[in-house]
C-alpha cells in the first residue's frame, strides 16, 4: 500500500471542511502547504441548504448567495408579524452553489487533493497521524476531523433532541408569495409532541422553499410532514403547485459536552466539535468564525483553545430542558420573545453577541 504526506489532512467534505480549506488557502501565510480532502460520503450529492443573518453586506460568500432578505416574519395564531432586520440581513445559500465554489478552488489549487476514499483506521504515533484508507496510507501532523459518533451522543446522559425538517421547494401557478420576507417560524400550525413550526423561503411571487419543522424526541415520519405541508400550503395559499425537490434532514439538538479533539487526537470541526447552536440548528457563521480561528492557529503555530462552558451553553441548556419535558412551556417563551423583542435584539442573543445587561433585559 502506497503512503502519501500532506502537510494537512481534513476529514469530511462539507460545510466545515470546504470552509476550513477555503480559509487556509486564502491565508496570508499560506505558502503552498499540501491539503487533502477526505470525503468518502460524497456529501456535495446530498440535497441541502444554509441559512444565516449576517450585518455587512460585503460578506465573503456574497457572491454565491442564492437570495436575501431584509425582513423577517413571525407566525402567530392571530397572523403574520413581518418586521425589518436592519442592519442585519437574512442570506440563502444552496448546496450546489456552495460546493461548484469550493471545488472551483479545488481544482484552480495544485496543493489541495479532493478524494473519495474511506477511512478505515487512524492512529496518532508522536507527533505524525496515520490514516489508513482503502486505497493508501496517509501521514500528516495536522488533522481535521468532522466525524462524529451520534450514537454515542444519543446514548450519553445529556439532552438529546432533534430538529428535524421536511420540505418541498414548490413553483406555484400563481404569484402567491411576498418574496421580500423570510418567514423564519410560523407557530400558526398544530402542535404535536414537540415545538413544531413552518419555515418559508420565497425567492419570487411563485417560488418558494417551505417547511416544516419539529423540535422533539421522537421521529417523525415522512408521512405526518407530508400532510402538514399540504395543509399548510392549502390553508395560506390555495393555489396549484408543483414541487420541484424535496429537502429532509435531522439536526442534534443537544448539551452533550463535544470537544476540540478528538478520541484520536484530531481537531474536530462542525458538528463533531459543537458548532451547530443546540437550540436553533444554525451552523454557517459559527463554522466560518471557527475556520478562522482553526487557519490563524494553524499558521501561528498554535494548538486550538479547548472549549470553555460560557452563559450561552446556560441558556441552551434551560431551554433544551422545557422543549424536551415541557414543550408547551418552552412555545410559550418563544412566541412571548418574538412579540415582545424586537428581530434586531433576538438576532444578536442568538447569535452569542449580547452583553449580560442585554440579556438580562431581554429576559
Amino acid at each position: 500500500m502506497n503512503t502519501n504526506k500532506y502537510d494537512i489532512v481534513i476529514l469530511g467534505g462539507g460545510c466545515a471542511g470546504m470552509q476550513l480549506m477555503h480559509q487556509l488557502i486564502h491565508h496570508a501565510k499560506y505558502k503552498g502547504e499540501s491539503i487533502l480532502i477526505l470525503d468518502a460520503d460524497k456529501t456535495y450529492l446530498q440535497p441541502k441548504s444554509w441559512c444565516f443573518w449576517h450585518k455587512s453586506e460585503d460578506h465573503p460568500y456574497q457572491s454565491i448567495f442564492n437570495t436575501t432578505w431584509n425582513s423577517l416574519s413571525i407566525g402567530f395564531p392571530e397572523g403574520i408579524k413581518e418586521k425589518s432586520i436592519a442592519p442585519y440581513r437574512y442570506s440563502f445559500i444552496q448546496s450546489e452553489s456552495f460546493f461548484d465554489f469550493h471545488f472551483k478552488e479545488i481544482h484552480q489549487n495544485d496543493h489541495v487533493n479532493y478524494s473519495n476514499n474511506k477511512v478505515l483506521k487512524i492512529e496518532k504515533l508522536g507527533n505524525d497521524f496515520f490514516i489508513e484508507t482503502n486505497h493508501e496510507m496517509i501521514t500528516t501532523q495536522a488533522l481535521y476531523s468532522s466525524f462524529w459518533n451520534q450514537e454515542e451522543v444519543a446514548n450519553d446522559r445529556s439532552i438529546f433532541l432533534q430538529q428535524q425538517f421536511h420540505g418541498w421547494e414548490i413553483y406555484t401557478d400563481q404569484p402567491v408569495f411576498n418574496p421580500t420576507a423570510a418567514t423564519l417560524m410560523d407557530f400558526s400550525i398544530t402542535q404535536t409532541s414537540g415545538v413544531d413550526f413552518a419555515y418559508v423561503l420565497p425567492y419570487s411571487e411563485h417560488q418558494a422553499l417551505i417547511e416544516i419543522t419539529g423540535f422533539c424526541a421522537e421521529e417523525y415520519s415522512v408521512d405526518f410532514f407530508e400532510v402538514v405541508l399540504k395543509e399548510y400550503i392549502q390553508k395560506n395559499w390555495n393555489c396549484s403547485y408543483k414541487i420541484i425537490k424535496t429537502e429532509r434532514a435531522s439536526i442534534p439538538m443537544t448539551n452533550f459536552a463535544f470537544n476540540r479533539f478528538t478520541k484520536e487526537g484530531a481537531i474536530a470541526i462542525g458538528t463533531a466539535a459543537g458548532m451547530v447552536k443546540p437550540t436553533t440548528g444554525y451552523a454557517f457563521n459559527r463554522i466560518f468564525r471557527d475556520s478562522i480561528l482553526l487557519a490563524n492557529d494553524y499558521f501561528n503555530h498554535e494548538i486550538p483553545a479547548a472549549f470553555t462552558h460560557n452563559r450561552f451553553k446556560f441558556y441552551d441548556r434551560l431551554l433544551l430542558q422545557l422543549l424536551k419535558h415541557s414543550p408547551a412551556k418552552a412555545l410559550h417563551i418563544l412566541k412571548q420573545l418574538f412579540r415582545k423583542v424586537s428581530y434586531q435584539q433576538v438576532l444578536c442573543f442568538l447569535d452569542e453577541d449580547s452583553s449580560l445587561f442585554q440579556e438580562a433585559l431581554l429576559f
